[in-house]
């Protein structure tokens, strides 16, 4: 063989080599992502059920807040309505009702 021939063939050989180890390479790859997938399907299905459960603990915290208020002012309005004139009463909690508005 000629000095050429076999720095072609070298080459070539070196090129095979260098696509078998890619190929297999990519194939690697593609295993162990396939072999992940249900840990990751599982993390990301944990991490939107504990967004959901925090939203779902927020509005609970607001909806609690909300009644007490109601409570407190149907006891002003029946305070009121016993003595006929609680103003004063009243007043404050409309100011209640307004900071609560305001501060959700």
């Amino acid at each position: 063989m000629e000095k050429w021939q076999v720095i072609i063939t070298a080459f070539v050989a070196v090129c095979v080599s260098f696509s078998s180890v890619c190929v297999a390479g990519g194939w690697v790859l593609k295993i162990i992502k396939g072999l992940m997938k249900p840990s990751i399907d599982v993390r990301e299905k944990l991490d939107n059920d504990n967004k959901r459960i925090k939203a779902l603990e927020d509005q609970s915290a607001f909806i609690l807040k909300a009644i007490s208020l109601l409570l407190q002012d149907d006891l002003a309005i029946l305070e009121h309505l016993r003595t006929d004139n609680n103003t004063g009463k009243m007043a404050e909690q409309e100011a209640k009702v307004q900071d609560f508005l305001i501060q959700r």
